[in-house]
């Protein structure tokens, strides 16, 4: 007997089970924060590669994530599909951390972040995308810092898009926002963030503020744009942008972010 697709579960269910589950995988991770010994540890320079490959639907993705990715120590996709087996493509990045999103029987997506060292921390987190009554997914790794005791939390993001008001696009964001007010050091939060509207936007700038997170400006600015404001962004604490783009491509429907970082 197959196991239905998740998209075929009662939303209100779902969305029940989805917010009892993650308040108690935020609470898990929170307390596993700092505690696990690492084997391996990130400098102090870094580069992120962030991109909504777009269920690598598309021709070329291949060519332009390899590209992309060279020489990036983080890389984080949405829309990642996990039967394209990606971390094939990058072998200099030996971990994979995967939370799923959107199932059906035979095609499973979600947020993938790959890096690499290996992270010492791994935690999933789905919350519901009303109108459609599937999952949206995130996915939060911590890693050693090379000569320091405290450590990076990065957070690989797909939001919740379709809604009536700002709602469920903030119970999303403050479970994530509780496990970093649980951290102490550097932080990323960057993905497709779906800040289509200026109350979204506004919503996503005040909670990430509230932790010390602020924003990564792209000139020029090549973000994708489809409802006329950037989707796709890149947050930081404890950390700096010398050099930040977003490259046109042809292989998905957002235009990849590229940033290289260093820990202040």
């Amino acid at each position: 007997m197959k196991t239905p697709a998740i998209r075929h579960v009662c939303p209100l269910l779902l969305a029940a089970v989805l917010g009892a589950g993650n308040a108690w995988a935020e609470r898990a991770c929170a307390g596993r924060l700092g505690q696990t010994p690492a084997n391996a540890a990130l400098g102090s320079e870094l580069s992120l590669l962030s991109w909504n490959i777009q269920k690598t639907d598309n021709d070329g993705w291949q060519a332009d994530l390899q590209a992309l990715a060279a020489g990036s120590q983080l890389v984080f996709i949405q829309e990642a599909l996990l039967e394209a087996d990606i971390p094939a493509l990058l072998p200099a990045m030996p971990d994979q951390s995967f939370a799923p999103g959107y199932r059906t029987e035979n095609r499973t997506t979600g947020v993938m972040t790959l890096g690499s060292a290996l992270p010492s921390l791994h935690c999933q987190f789905a919350a519901m995308e009303p109108w459609l009554g599937t999952p949206k997914a995130a996915v939060a790794t911590e890693y050693a810092l090379a000569g320091r005791e405290d450590r990076l939390l990065a957070i690989n993001l797909h939001a919740v898009n379709f809604s009536f008001g700002v709602a469920s696009l903030e119970a999303q964001l403050r479970e994530l926002t509780a496990l970093l007010a649980e951290h102490v050091g550097p932080a990323i939060v960057a993905g497709d963030l779906n800040t289509w509207s200026d109350s979204r936007q506004q919503l996503v700038d005040r909670l990430l503020g509230e932790q010390g997170l602020e924003p990564v400006s792209f000139a020029p600015d090549q973000r994708s744009r489809p409802f006329g404001r950037a989707l796709d962004h890149v947050y930081l604490r404890g950390l700096r942008a010398e050099a930040a783009e977003a490259v046109p491509v042809d292989s998905s429907d957002h235009n990849p972010l590229r940033v290289r970082l260093a820990l202040e």
